[in-house]
């Protein structure tokens, strides 16, 4: 225990490697997906595609992005079109 209590403390920050942040990146977009299929709910992407061109379309930019950044905007995108998704279903059911 003394040895770490002397160990000197780093005040700088490492540089991460490139290839250490794909991998990251790469394990994020993994655990996105498991998401987006656990919610997902059939005949969504044909209703995003349909009633919801300027939200398919961001989504379609947004996946050729490869940044943290574009992958949680894609994420919280593709969530609000599920739940717009869902109201659009349950207006549909109370029409009919």
């Amino acid at each position: 225990m003394g040895t770490v209590l002397k160990a000197p403390i780093t005040r700088t920050r490492r540089k991460v490697s490139n290839a250490h942040d794909v991998t990251d990146l790469e394990s994020l977009i993994i655990a996105m997906g498991k998401r987006l299929q656990a919610e997902y709910i059939e005949g969504a992407i044909p209703y995003f595609r349909q009633r919801e061109p300027e939200l398919w379309a961001k989504l379609e930019v947004l996946d050729r992005e490869e940044s943290l950044e574009a992958l949680l905007e894609y994420e919280r995108l593709f969530f609000e079109g599920l739940h717009r998704y869902v109201t659009f279903l349950s207006g549909e059911r109370k029409a009919a």
